[in-house]
């Protein structure tokens, strides 16, 4: 009886080191995995994220020019975006980029009410950029859209000939709006001084401009806090700097900032922001 007792207990205890030992075989590539991962995880996390002080608008995208159109600032690299044709749906077809990476492609617009939506991480904090490509001019030209980013809405505009640009701006880094001059846009914001080096910031200049006449008559542009203009002539070259007053469409002594703009002729509008730099010269095309 005590020798069965005893071949019993060492059975047991077989039993018991095997159930253990499976549990283990099992349990430790599990356990590595999971520390892999974990430790991939956060090196992740802990890389850090490049900040871009000044504007990356390429000079061009899709082998046609940027105008530059303004600035926006958001709060989070982590977006989604909403695009819809501005004003009257009239059957534009568009493509987006963010900082060159398609979001749509080849779409045709509809009203505020189905916009287009996608999520989209930007790569940097600091200056990002959108750009609107045009595939065709709608039946109310030019080709214009309405963007949302994280609820901040402005709008864009494109023909067949140039695109339309807009620095975004991840907020927080010590960058803001005041630092965008669309440097990288053939259209709107050719750059200027930085100012008289005293700290304190200097006027800036606006100067509104077309390359064709519309056939619309003159255009009368008003720019919040800056007064009214009117472009009476055209510029198949651009007008070269903001102290060209010929043709019309000048503003001056603008602190530097976000300005509200609207224009428009006998069958033509339009409307956005413009932005002016610390004593610089803002050239901003209407197509």
């Amino acid at each position: 009886m005590p020798h069965n007792i005893r071949i019993d207990l060492k059975t047991v205890y077989l039993l018991i080191k095997n159930k253990a030992m499976f549990k283990i075989k099992y349990f430790l590539p599990l356990l590595l995995a999971f520390t892999f991962i974990s430790c991939e995880e956060e090196e992740k996390a802990e890389e850090p994220v490049e900040v871009n002080q000044t504007s990356i608008i390429p000079s061009s995208t899709a082998g046609r020019p940027n105008n530059y159109l303004g600035c926006v600032t958001i709060s989070s690299r982590i977006t989604t975006i909403e695009v819809w044709d501005h004003g009257q749906v009239d059957g534009d077809i568009v493509s987006i980029y963010a900082n060159g990476i398609t979001l749509i492609d080849q779409i045709e617009l509809e009203g505020p009410g189905n916009p287009i939506s996608r999520d989209y991480d930007f790569g940097y904090n600091g200056f990002n950029y959108v750009t609107l490509f045009a595939h065709n001019l709608g039946d109310i030209p030019p080709n214009t859209c309405t963007v949302s980013i994280n609820g901040s809405e402005f709008i864009l505009e494109a023909n067949l000939d140039a695109n339309g640009a807009i620095d975004v701006i991840v907020g927080g880094y010590g960058v803001d709006c005041s630092d965008s001059s669309g440097d990288g846009g053939s259209g709107g914001g050719s750059g200027g001084g930085s100012g008289s080096g005293s700290g304190d910031p200097s006027p800036g200049k606006i100067k509104f401009w077309t390359s064709e006449d519309f056939g619309c008559g003159n255009i009368s542009v008003t720019v919040t806090g800056g007064g009214s203009s009117t472009i009476n002539g055209f510029f198949s070259g651009g007008p070269g700097d903001c102290d060209n007053t010929g043709g019309g469409g000048n503003f001056s002594n603008l602190a530097p900032g976000n300005y509200a703009f609207s224009a428009f002729c006998t069958d033509r509008s339009w409307d956005g922001t413009v932005n002016v730099s610390d004593g610089g010269c803002t050239l901003f095309q209407l197509l």
